[in-house]
């Protein structure tokens, strides 16, 4: 007698497309994330209780969480940070690299939900304090093009790598 298992195989086209999209997306993320694990080298990275060391190229806003809330955070400590003359918005602004579910955050039919932290995001942008740059292939998975993104946020082709160029290459130091 054949063993009967309580669920049934799917066999139809479809169920396997969606199960290779979703173990692709499953392993995009897994990827993304795993550029973006804590660096506790500095306490800066952690913490925020420190004035920021002098960076050669930059500053690099550290986002671990993902989560709205902490993209409102690192916001503010840039903003408090410039109000307080201890960065410049010259030569270079603080950079975000945003390649996680917070790219959400900055499409245009979000900004009814997300107003106080585009309204901040965009006021630094014009000030140019930070300047924020989005990925592209995140932009893919979650199916939109740039034209839903705000006028004063960019793009870059993969977000990983453009973290990893300006920390390696740029010699930006994380904020």
């Amino acid at each position: 007698m054949a063993r009967r298992f309580p669920y049934k195989p799917l066999h139809s086209r479809r169920a396997g497309a969606l199960a290779r999209r979703l173990w692709l997306a499953a392993c995009f993320y897994t990827l993304c994330t795993a550029f973006t694990a804590a660096d506790t080298s500095h306490a800066l990275a952690t913490d925020g209780s420190e004035q920021p060391p002098a960076a050669a190229g930059g500053y690099l806003a550290r986002i671990q969480l993902n989560s709205p809330e902490e993209v409102e955070g690192a916001l503010r400590r840039a903003e408090k940070l410039f109000l307080n003359g201890e960065i410049k918005s010259t030569p270079a602004p603080v950079v975000f690299v945003f390649h996680g579910p917070e790219v959400r955050i900055f499409f245009k039919q979000n900004y009814a939900r997300y107003k106080p932290i585009v309204d901040l995001a965009a006021r630094l942008a014009a000030f140019e304090v930070i300047e924020i740059k989005v990925c592209e292939t995140r932009m893919g998975v979650l199916g939109r093009p740039k034209t839903a993104l705000f006028p004063f946020v960019g793009t870059v082709p993969f977000g990983p790598a453009e973290v990893e160029r300006l920390v390696d290459g740029e010699q930006y130091v994380y904020f």
